[in-house]
């Protein structure tokens, strides 16, 4: 980034926008399963960034220097992860932090921002770099301020590289202030890492600032949700992938296919609460709880990925073999030589009673079986029915 302001005009708009009636919000949700592994790793990741931040904190103190404002006081950290968000980091324990959300369906971007600062932090304010003249009065020209802000849209395309911070550079809006930005992309999600400083404040700030935004990571967390309440998008942490749907419809936190484990279940979503268990009504294992609750005009996806489950290990089987996934998902059967997917209309009767559908496909270099099911009423409704095959459009995977 060069010493003058380079940040794109157009974000900042949509920032200003975004941000100007930010309300606090419970989104997005997290719901914690599996993964013990993992989170064995990132307890080992925060206690290192613990140390870390100390060590850095007092290094860029002594490198930077001294004035004559009070230093922060740093002999306590404290340690963020909250289930509004799905990030975490460490800072000064002295220091506020507020997090808040805007979404909503009339809305180009959707906007969820977490505010660490030296300083209280307003609410129902617009602040940030370029955001408007004067924002940075709520923070006084002793102020650290780090943003840690996610603009989303539904189904929005995954992956992504990190952006290392550049220079910082002079806000427009608020003479004296300055500013510099990073990009940190981390399983599914992508967000902003933005620095923001005042004139006055103090070397041990400027420095405990800058490890605050070092720390930022992706929090202790295997699934979370961000809604507008129209519509739902479920990040999976764990198996790589996110899905959209109406968000009146439910998720499973628990396989509900309880016996089988190659291949493996990571996803059953219907317009109903789904009851794991029961016998085995196809050869896929489909279990019978969910399909003895499902009523005329209620939706089933079963989403299952070729690999193994067995185990403490989730290996994917990769996508030899497997049909290419076409570029819209539709009423369709596998066919041939399993190696492409069929027009299949009317649903054939794979489970007595109801509507149904079983295909696989490969993407993401891995490979995956699909049911739907569907009353009779959802199926004669072409708008309600068209509702599953656009969840199933929605889904983004990344590789194992």
């Amino acid at each position: 980034m060069s010493d003058t302001d380079t940040r794109d005009e157009r974000l900042a708009q949509v920032l200003d926008r975004a941000v100007r009636d930010v309300h606090p919000s419970p989104t997005p949700e997290r719901a914690i399963r599996r993964g013990d592994a993992r989170r064995a790793a990132r307890l080992g990741v925060s206690v290192a960034t613990v140390s870390v931040f100390v060590a850095g904190v007092l290094w860029a103190a002594t490198v930077v220097g001294s004035d004559e404002r009070q230093p922060a006081d740093l002999s306590a950290l404290a340690s963020f992860s909250a289930p509004e968000a799905p990030w975490a980091f460490e800072y000064p324990s002295a220091w506020s932090v507020r997090t808040a959300s805007r979404a909503a369906p009339d809305l180009v971007t959707n906007v969820l921002r977490t505010t660490v600062a030296n300083a209280p932090i307003p609410e129902d304010a617009a602040y940030g770099p370029n955001s408007s003249a004067n924002a940075s009065s709520l923070f006084g020209d002793g102020g650290a301020v780090v943003l840690i802000e996610r603009f989303w849209t539904h189904a929005m395309p995954l992956g992504g590289e990190d952006r290392a911070p550049g220079r910082f550079a002079d806000d427009a809006q608020n003479p004296g202030w300055t500013f510099r930005e990073r990009a940190r992309c981390e399983g599914t999600l992508c967000f902003h890492v933005i620095e923001w400083l005042g004139p006055a404040a103090s070397s041990e700030e400027r420095a405990a600032m800058a490890e605050v935004a070092d720390s930022v990571r992706l929090g202790d967390v295997d699934r979370w949700t961000e809604t507008d309440g129209v519509f739902t998008t479920l990040h999976d942490e764990d198996d790589l992938f996110i899905v959209t749907f109406p968000a009146e419809w439910v998720v499973s936190e628990v396989p509900i296919n309880d016996r089988v484990c190659s291949p493996f279940e990571i996803l059953a979503l219907a317009t109903y609460p789904l009851r794991p268990g029961g016998e085995a009504v196809m050869d896929a294992q489909l279990p019978s709880h969910a399909v003895e609750d499902l009523g005329p005009d209620d939706i089933l996806i079963w989403l299952n990925e070729n690999g193994s489950a067995c185990g403490d290990t989730r290996t994917s089987g990769g996508p030899s073999g497997f049909p290419r996934r076409p570029d819209r998902l539709e009423p369709s059967s596998i066919c041939g030589d399993f190696d492409r997917l069929c027009p299949e209309p009317g649903g054939r009767e794979h489970v007595p009673g109801i509507r149904s559908w079983w295909m696989a496909f490969r993407d993401g270099g891995r490979s995956f079986y699909v049911f739907v099911g569907m009353g009779e009423d959802a199926f004669a409704d072409p708008a309600r029915a068209q509702q599953a095959w656009d969840v199933l459009d929605s889904l983004r995977f990344l590789p194992r």
